[in-house]
Order: C-alpha cells, then sequence, then structure tokens
C-alpha cells in the first residue's frame, strides 16, 4: 500500500495547496463552534489549523493518520497556529480502523481514500463514529484518481445508507459530502 512520505506532504502544503485551496473557504459551513471534528488521513495537518478553528475552544479535533510522522507534523502545525483552539487529539489509527473516544459532527476525510486497500471497512468505521446527520467530505485528486474510481471509494458510503452530494468547486478535485442519514 502506498503511503505518502511526511517531507513531500510537508513541502507541498507549503508550496502548492496554498495557491490552489484555501482550507477556510473549503470548510466553511461543515465545522460549528463545539463540535467534535476528525481530520481522517491528516496528513501534515494542511487542513487542522480551519477544522481546530472553527470547533473552537469548546470543540474537539481528532487527527488520525496510520503515520506517526504525520500526527507529529500535525500536531506541530496546530501549535503554530494561534487561531487554532479547539482540543487535538491525535490518534494512530489501522489501515482502515481508528478508534475514537467521542461520536463526530463532522469528518473530513482529504486526499487519502485513495491510499486506503478497502475502503467499505473506513466508511464502517466512519459511520460508526458520525452521529446521525453527521456529515463527511471526501475530496480526492483529479491527478491520482479518475472519475470512475472516486465513485468505487464512495460507493460503500451509499450502500451504508449516507446521502452522497456531489461538490464541484474544489479545484482539480472531486469531492462530495456524505451524510449519515438517521
Amino acid at each position: 500500500m502506498h503511503r505518502t512520505p511526511g517531507w513531500l506532504m510537508s513541502a507541498f502544503d507549503r508550496t502548492i495547496r496554498p495557491l490552489l485551496w484555501d482550507p477556510e473557504q473549503i470548510l466553511r459551513g461543515y465545522v460549528a463552534p463545539g463540535d467534535t471534528v476528525a481530520d481522517i488521513g491528516c496528513g501534515a495537518g494542511y487542513y487542522a489549523p480551519a477544522l481546530s478553528k472553527f470547533a473552537g475552544p469548546s470543540g474537539r479535533l481528532f487527527l488520525v493518520d496510520v503515520q506517526e510522522d504525520m500526527l507529529k507534523r500535525s500536531t506541530r502545525r496546530l501549535r503554530r497556529a494561534s487561531d487554532a483552539t479547539a482540543q487535538a487529539v491525535p490518534v494512530l489509527a489501522g489501515d482502515d480502523r481508528f478508534d475514537l473516544s467521542d461520536e463526530l459532527d463532522f469528518a473530513l476525510m482529504s486526499w487519502m481514500l485513495h491510499e486506503v486497500e478497502r475502503p467499505a471497512l473506513l466508511w464502517e468505521n466512519v459511520g460508526e463514529h458520525l452521529r446521525p446527520a453527521g456529515k463527511a467530505l471526501v475530496i480526492e485528486p483529479w491527478v491520482h484518481v479518475r472519475r470512475r474510481r472516486f465513485e468505487e471509494e464512495v460507493a460503500p458510503a451509499r450502500e451504508l445508507g449516507f446521502a452522497t452530494a456531489e461538490i464541484d468547486d474544489i479545484l482539480f478535485c472531486h469531492a462530495c459530502v456524505a451524510t449519515r442519514m438517521v
């Protein structure tokens, strides 16, 4: 299974991502003060400061990744962000399983689903942790993931009863919001 090295992710986050994707603009409206959120496959933490800012001091942010190095990079990034105020909890995950102590209002899965060997198992795990009506935002890059593969990655969510809606305004990405139905 392919895993993006931390040095490459950090370099990408410092150079290219800020030119194309504004985390606050992408996440605005999904996270409210006091929410419990997860950045699943958080990588070097590009979205973590925005998630933490929106959840606020009464919120919780789970940083979930299969690589300890990525969790360390995400935690460092949060410490440097002055407006990242949610309680951050790093979680070392298995390939398609993670355990959290709280139910989630929102989960972000950005540029990671194509690295998961069994997406259906990950979707089951996400469903176990999302509150009813909780949302998961999935973003995948066109460069790595063709449209058909993206549909295959999201299909297990639909089979589990998630309602999905496509998002078409994230540059060079396939994206959808999956809502856990009650």
